[in-house]
């Protein structure tokens, strides 16, 4: 199943929350790609083809879970709780309902946000309701309230282990990275110590690591992260400390990371370092380093967000012949999307088509194109974001037509909500 730019992504293209004047009405105001939220509620969801129900389900929730969750960005908790409903998947609402709970304990809602984490099926959610009062507990810490911490850090650990044994493990593992990110190091360390499976505590480990570098305590956070034996953990630990890294510590970082034995996962921490290698506008050396990571991982899955990066700091040469180095895949799709993005960002919609014409697949072409009409819509260029899609054709795609017209419902709803401001 494929699903289109303007609705919802499975690996999204970046999305933003944009604000306008204050002579327009507040859901007019909150956009979604360019797109008020308003919209994304009066044309409903888009249709899910004829794949898997599990998939429809899924595509349905990610598509409702990305505009709540612009709502609670914006404070609009009634609406994004409300939209939650909408959710068939198993565990996409249960993680929504966490995610405005934790945006609710930021607002010191906190008993409104206990609510919600306690509506959380105990089946479905387990895990997550227990993450759920850990974060409450940890925005108590941040706010300096202890005694409500300490209640509902409590209130987490006797919920995790009223589980079977088996089922207790990544329960505690979540708590206890929340209880690093309360800076209650010595708590989130005994707890994460005493999980027994292997993986789980992995888990725990690499999220305390990545807690430490946040917190601005790179050194322990490295030498937590090199005690991960897993070699999948220990990279995850690795990428997430480098978006924290400053320049002079990347290459530490690198040398770790050119450690782990297997390439799966020594390529994604070596592109997470080249990323902010760029994003730091260090160039040279990203280049350097992309050489390696090309060559540990050609089909691309490790570094497709990497021309997207070259190509907000306007080095599109860069990102373009990166793009060509990678396989005709999937992955090859969403890197030139975003480079499509990052062309109409800056206006330059002529090289944003000269980039889409050459493409001979089909689905290929209309990913690119979706990109260049959520260029257009987030400029409020609604007309041209609607004359492009009608140029999506059927690829392999069975649900294309219909999320075509789904698409472009939405521009439209855009443009006549921009025409009554």
């Amino acid at each position: 199943m494929t699903i289109l730019c303007l609705g919802v992504s499975a690996i999204p293209i970046e999305t933003k929350v944009t604000h306008a004047n204050n002579n327009q009405s507040q859901s007019a105001q909150l956009k979604l790609k360019g797109i008020p939220l308003s919209c994304y509620i009066s044309v409903g969801e888009p249709a899910t083809g004829e794949g898997p129900i599990i998939l429809g389900q899924e595509a349905i929730s990610q598509y409702w879970a990305s505009v709540s969750l612009k709502y609670a960005d914006a404070g609009k908790f009634d609406q994004a709780i409300q939209l939650v409903k909408r959710m068939q998947h198993d565990l996409i609402p249960q993680q929504t309902k966490v995610a405005i709970a934790a945006k609710l304990a930021e607002k010191k809602q906190y008993n409104r946000a206990i609510q919600l984490v306690q509506s959380i099926n105990n089946e479905t959610g387990s895990t997550e309701k227990a993450r759920g009062l850990a974060i409450i507990g940890r925005q108590y810490a941040k706010a300096g309230n202890k005694q409500q911490a300490d209640r509902l850090f409590s209130q987490a650990l006797k919920y995790a282990r009223s589980f079977a044994p088996e089922l207790q493990n990544y329960p505690l593992a979540y708590i206890a990275i929340e209880y690093a990110a309360a800076n209650r190091f010595t708590e989130a360390l005994q707890l994460a110590n005493r999980i027994k499976d292997e993986d789980s505590k992995a888990t725990a480990l690499s999220g305390i690591a990545i807690e430490y570098a946040k917190l601005g305590n790179f050194n322990k956070g490295i030498q937590l992260a090199q005690t991960i034996t897993g070699e999948y953990e220990r990279s995850k630990a690795l990428e997430s400390i480098a978006s924290q890294a400053t320049i002079s510590q990347l290459p530490q970082l690198q040398k770790l990371a050119l450690a782990i034995k297997d390439d799966a996962y020594k390529a994604p921490a070596l592109a997470a370092i080249a990323k902010r290698y760029i994003n730091l506008g260090q160039i040279e050396p990203a280049l350097n380093l992309e050489k390696t990571i090309v060559t540990t991982d050609p089909g691309g899955s490790a570094y497709y967000e990497l021309p997207g990066a070259y190509a907000s700091k306007q080095r599109f040469d860069n990102a373009i012949k990166l793009v060509n180095q990678m396989q005709g895949n999937e992955w090859q799709d969403i890197a030139r999307a975003s480079v499509i993005l990052e062309y109409a960002r800056n206006k330059q919609y002529d090289k944003a088509q000269n980039l889409i014409n050459p493409i001979t697949s089909q689905a290929s072409k209309n990913k690119a194109i979706q990109a260049l009409a959520q260029g257009y819509a987030e400029a409020g260029q609604y007309q041209r974001a609607a004359e492009v899609l009608k140029t999506v054709q059927p690829g392999n795609e069975i649900e294309a037509p219909a999320n075509r017209q789904h698409d472009i419902s939405l521009v439209e709803c855009a443009a006549k909500t921009a025409a009554i401001k």
